[in-house]
């Protein structure tokens, strides 16, 4: 069988089991196997492959009919053009969270100056990593903490960070399980920023989510009776773990955006401002905390 011929065998067995993207799904799975990019399988589509690479990509399509993301079955995934290792202790880094780093990029980047040396900056549940190492990555000066109550994943972030920093400045990315701001508080140890995309899905809908993404981590996705549980923890405590004109960027789906909006006055930040995602949605609210 051509590839050409073995990726439209994917395809239809996606359509068959209704997966919303089959063609890029079936693309992105055969290039995984093949070590390849998918321009490469365009111009190399009559190239014969063997029927053991056949049976081993039938195979990755049968995880992805069973409703397995495609990140789970590679183990990677693509967030702000860097390439994540994930798997089933953290949440697949998505588009729609790019909106966040994008925005606290600005944030630093605009920032006259840090008087009390490089930038520190906290990614509470971190998962991934994907939030925090981006703005490392991207703002290579800042003092970054990630922070996870769960050590799965903080062992999945610290694998990013060595990946993508190499091992030398992976060990200057301070790693800390804590319970939300619980560790930070009793530390009495404050951050120029602050970002999280914490669990923010209303218990009561999580079992009519998609089946993939019932399949990650119910401790990254359950926000209590209205999504907002972990996030009234966060924003309560917030002011305390900020420096004086520091700043708080949350993820949030876009009906909860006015919710925070109120939660972040009512605590006494100021310059609140909510920002879209790509399909317009609103996605991240920042909150700054003005001077003592």
């Amino acid at each position: 069988m051509t590839i050409g011929a073995l990726r439209a065998a994917g395809v239809q067995l996606l359509r068959q089991h209704g997966v919303e993207s089959p063609e890029l799904d079936a693309s992105l799975l055969l290039a995984h196997l093949l070590q390849k990019d998918r321009t490469w399988l365009v111009l190399n589509q009559d190239q014969i492959v063997e029927s053991s690479v056949e049976k081993q990509y039938l195979s990755l399509i049968s995880q992805r009919t069973a409703g397995l993301s495609v990140a789970y079955i590679t183990g990677f995934k693509e967030f702000m053009g860097l390439e994540f290792s994930v798997n089933s202790a953290v949440l697949v880094p998505r588009p729609d969270t790019e909106i966040l780093v994008e925005k606290a990029l600005e944030w630093l980047n605009n920032k006259a100056s840090y008087p009390s040396g490089p930038p520190k900056v906290l990614d509470l549940c971190t998962g991934s990593g994907c939030i925090g190492i981006s703005l490392a990555y991207y703002h290579p000066e800042l003092d970054l903490t990630l922070s996870d109550i769960s050590k799965e994943a903080l062992a999945v972030s610290k694998n990013n960070a060595e990946r993508l920093f190499g091992a030398k400045r992976a060990a200057s990315v301070r790693l800390v399980h804590s319970d939300l701001l619980d560790f930070f508080l009793h530390q009495h140890e404050q951050f120029d920023l602050i970002v999280s995309n914490p669990p923010y899905i209303p218990r009561r809908i999580i079992p009519d989510l998609p089946r993939e993404v019932r399949q990650e981590p119910l401790l990254a996705l359950d926000g209590g009776e209205d999504g907002l549980d972990l996030i009234r923890r966060l924003i309560n405590g917030a002011q305390a773990l900020l420096k004086d004109k520091g700043a708080i960027f949350i993820e949030s789906d876009s009906e909860q955006i006015l919710s925070i909006q109120e939660l972040l006055k009512n605590n006494g930040f100021h310059a609140i401002e909510s920002y879209p995602d790509l399909s317009g949605s609103l996605r991240c609210t920042r909150g700054s905390k003005l001077s003592t």
